[in-house]
Parts: C-alpha cells; sequence; structure tokens
C-alpha cells in the first residue's frame, strides 16, 4: 500500500531534511511541497494527498488554524505535525490530527507515522466498503420492490366464489398452502384462494412479507417473538393470531438479516 503525502513548510532545509527521511521508506510517494498553510489548503482541494507532514514552525496558531482548515476539506488529509516544541501537542492531538512529530527528524519516527497512517487508512477503506455494500443491498431491495411495481399494488386480488376481493396487503398476517390451495390469514376472516404460495409470493410486496417455510409466507409486521425451537429451528409467534408458523432452518439467517438482528 503507498501513501500519498504532501510536506508542509516554510523553512527550505526543513523541507529537504523530511523529504530526505521520506524517500528512504517504502510506500511513501510524495505528490507535493509546498511553503504555506493556505497552499497547501489549495493543494488538497484540488489533488489527492492522503497524508500531510506540517512543520508548524511558522507562527504556531497560524499552523493550527491550517489544520483546522485543512480538516474542513471534503475527503480531508490525515495530518502530522512537526514541531521543535510540544506546548501545542495536547491542542494539536485534540483537533484530531494523526501524529505529533518533535525535532530533530529521525527515520525511524517518520516510518511509525507513516504505519500509523497506511493502518488508518486501510481502516477507512474497510468502513467504506461495508457502507458501499449495505447501500448497495438496500439499491438491490428497492430495484426488487419497483421491478414489478404493477404486482406490488396495496391490495392483492383474491378470486373466490365467482367474484374477486381486493384484499389489503397490510392485513395480511400470514398465508399457508393447503394442497392445491392457499389459505390467507388477516385480522378479521380467513380467504381461499387458488394461486399457489410461489404465485403468491411473487404478488406480495417483498419489503413487508417473508418465506419462512415451504409451506408459509409471514407478514414481518406481525411477527411478535422469535421462539427457540431447538436445533437451530424456530418459532414465529404472531400478533392477533393464535398461529405458530415454523422458520426452516435455511431461512432463519435470512430473516436475521432482514430484520437486522
Amino acid at each position: 500500500m503507498s501513501v500519498r503525502v504532501l510536506i508542509v513548510g516554510d523553512e527550505e532545509r526543513e523541507r529537504i531534511v523530511l523529504r530526505y527521511v521520506l524517500e528512504k521508506i517504502k510506500g511513501v510517494q510524495i505528490v507535493g511541497e509546498v511553503v504555506h498553510g493556505l497552499e497547501a489548503i489549495l493543494y488538497c482541494q484540488e489533488k489527492k494527498a492522503e497524508l500531510v507532514f506540517l512543520d508548524i514552525s511558522m507562527p504556531e496558531k497560524v499552523g493550527l488554524e491550517t489544520v483546522n482548515r485543512l480538516l474542513l476539506i471534503k475527503d480531508s488529509p490525515l495530518i502530522s505535525i512537526i514541531s521543535a516544541e510540544k506546548d501545542t501537542a495536547v491542542e494539536a492531538y485534540n483537533l484530531g490530527v494523526l501524529d505529533y512529530i518533535l525535532k530533530p527528524l529521525e527515520h525511524e519516527r517518520i516510518e511509525q507515522t507513516i504505519e500509523r497512517a497506511k493502518y488508518q487508512l486501510a481502516h477507512n477503506d474497510i468502513i467504506e466498503e461495508l457502507v458501499n455494500y449495505r447501500l448497495k443491498e438496500r439499491i438491490d431491495l428497492l430495484i426488487e420492490g419497483y421491478r414489478n411495481f404493477e404486482i406490488y399494488a396495496d391490495k392483492l386480488p383474491i378470486r373466490e366464489k365467482g367474484k374477486i376481493t381486493l384484499l389489503p396487503q397490510k392485513e395480511i398476517i400470514y398465508c399457508e398452502s393447503q394442497g392445491k390451495k392457499v389459505y390467507i390469514s388477516t385480522c378479521k376472516e380467513g380467504y381461499l384462494c387458488n394461486s399457489t404460495l410461489n404465485q403468491l409470493e411473487n404478488k406480495l410486496n417483498s419489503f413487508n412479507f417473508f418465506r419462512a417455510h415451504q409451506a408459509f409466507i409471514v407478514n414481518l409486521n406481525f411477527i411478535k417473538e422469535i421462539v427457540n425451537f431447538g436445533e437451530g429451528s424456530y418459532v414465529l409467534r404472531l400478533l392477533n393470531c393464535d398461529k405458530s408458523i415454523m422458520l426452516s432452518r435455511s431461512r432463519a439467517k435470512q430473516l436475521r438479516q432482514k430484520l437486522g438482528i
């Protein structure tokens, strides 16, 4: 892993020494060298520097103000302060700098800072990857939900006894396969429809309904308790209903992920 480094300092000799030390360390790419804090801010706004070595031999308050402004930049870089004094170390760490290095500069000390930067950057990449993965999951669910929006209507049409009942999906507690028909339970009454459970699963909103078992689809909003039934199996107890739904072992992990537990 390579770290892109910007050197900032108003003393040319100090910049030369730092550059010499950094060039001896593997995994360091020096992307720039500037004199003043304002130049550093403009540079970091326009180009990608992952780590800034900021020499605050310039008036210290100017240096700390530069730190503040660098940290306000979108995708702000890590900052390591270099100083001949340790008076401002606590204040600098409170601002959120990665490191505070005292002069004279030593190869081993700078190398430690580089390793800390690599660790922090790798950690940030992992967090970003996880966030992006979770975001992709949510987007995939939205796409799935809207791919066939017309069948995700609020009401489910049920054909029975020469009529079509438009049943609000939010009232459905569970659906159970019973031979060639499916029994649909609601808060008020039950219905028998001629669809298969697979056909019904495709018509129900996948955000709210979950295939808990080969024979059952359950409305997630009506799950009251998930009870361990032993050997990796569970029973779902539902609101407004005495029915207990078996949750198959293979689907238990999917349900936990869907509910975020």
